[in-house]
């Protein structure tokens, strides 16, 4: 009996050749968070499922997902040769975020990496208000939230629906992709450039660690040091000009911006208060 071709494959055989190739790619980046391979394929799969010749469905997803890999994280993805159960352990889904700005942002555009480092940094301490879950989902939005202006990721030239349709593609949490699609008033912003319908694909959760990622980036210069909302808003309408359309929108979205800066602020001071009523007390 001769071996099955490739032009001999049903629907179950290439069911198992994709499973197969799932498991080969998870071996081979082993230091990928945690699901992301799996998500990265299923995204793939999707994309070809009305593909009219079946059998070369597992190819085009396997290109397809190994170009989201080199791309996020290439080699940093992998252990390497170490012995086994002695390699590096798997990134978490913030060092995974780290590592893709850094590889998409800081050589084409270190400025922006400068900002998105600040961004990093004031998520990690702003993430003290959130339990475990919640203080990763913030410190990876806050690493992600600008990738969209990264070359290679540019489609619509609205680098938060850019940023966010990059990462859905790439298997990261549909909860990230959202605050980094709504960062910091995108929606008015989306509609005076005709996105709305790309942007309303990502959900707005409105809640506090959205807040959160908008206080990040709005009290972080971009040159990544920290500054007052006020400065940061002289800025911005300094550096882009009237006619921008982020600054256009800000007619829109400039007392959301406001309120979620506020709302964050409070959550800092009822804490800080907080911990000084203990200390007071000897706690």
């Amino acid at each position: 009996m001769r071996p099955t071709s490739v032009d001999d494959l049903d629907d179950t055989q290439i069911e198992e050749r994709i499973q197969q190739l799932e498991q080969r790619l998870a071996r081979e980046h082993d230091r990928m968070p945690s699901g992301l391979v799996h998500r990265m394929v299923e995204y793939a799969r999707a994309r070809f499922a009305h593909a009219r010749i079946r059998r070369f469905v597992p190819i085009l997803v396997e290109r397809t997902v190994r170009a989201h890999l080199d791309l996020t994280t290439g080699a940093a993805g992998r252990s390497g040769p170490a012995a086994a159960g002695n390699g590096p352990r798997p990134y978490s889904m913030p060092e995974w975020a780290r590592v893709v700005a850094h590889r998409l942002l800081s050589g084409d555009l270190p400025r922006r990496w400068a900002h998105t480092q600040g961004v990093a940094r004031r998520a990690g301490e702003v993430g003290t208000l959130f339990v475990s879950t919640d203080r990763e989902v913030l410190v990876a939005a806050a690493w992600l939230h600008d990738i969209g202006y990264a070359p290679a990721l540019v489609r619509t030239g609205f680098h938060p629906v850019d940023g966010a349709r990059f990462l859905g593609a790439s298997g990261v949490p549909d909860r990230v992709c959202a605050l980094v699609a709504h960062h910091t008033g995108a929606a008015a912003v989306a509609d005076l450039l005709g996105l709305s319908g790309e942007l309303a694909r990502f959900p707005d959760e409105r809640g506090a660690v959205r807040d959160a990622l908008w206080f990040c980036d709005m009290t972080t210069s971009p040159d990544g040091e920290p500054v007052s909302y006020a400065d940061r808003l002289a800025e911005l309408r300094a550096r882009r000009g009237p006619a921008d359309p982020v600054v256009r929108a800000l007619a829109v979205n400039g007392s959301e911006r406001a309120a979620a800066v506020r709302r964050t602020e409070q959550l800092l001071e009822h804490v800080e208060t907080r911990a000084a009523g203990r200390s007071r007390c000897g706690y």
